[in-house]
């Protein structure tokens, strides 16, 4: 996958500040999951809220357009063309393993408080 771009390792500290929202979180689980090198914004809005109503579907989808997948592309995760509303994902393994390691953990058992 994105055999023709070099892998760029964000800071730590971006890491984790793109993967403390859910939704991004999500959107690059389903990338690495899926093994597509590019997705459309329709896609991801399928993966991420399949069984939601259609007004739930909208505002994702304008919640991804406009902010999250924006964010994905500053930090170099994705690029982003909100004119196609396409998503090419690179891979990045740093980003990879900690949205694993907290979806691990967020399915783990609870501890009781």
């Amino acid at each position: 996958m994105g055999t023709n771009r070099a892998v760029v390792t964000p800071p730590i500290d971006d890491v984790f500040e793109l993967l403390s929202n859910d939704c991004r979180r999500r959107v690059c689980l389903f990338l690495r999951r899926a093994g597509v090198e590019v997705a459309t914004l329709e896609d991801l809005v399928e993966a991420l809220a399949p069984d939601e109503s259609d007004a739930e579907r909208e505002r994702l989808a304008i919640n991804l357009h406009h902010r999250h997948l924006p964010k994905l592309d500053e930090a170099g995760i994705v690029d982003y063309d909100p004119r196609s509303n396409t998503a090419r994902y690179w891979g990045q393994p740093t980003v990879e393993k900690w949205a694993e390691h907290v979806d691990a953990v967020d399915d783990g058992p609870q501890a009781e408080s």
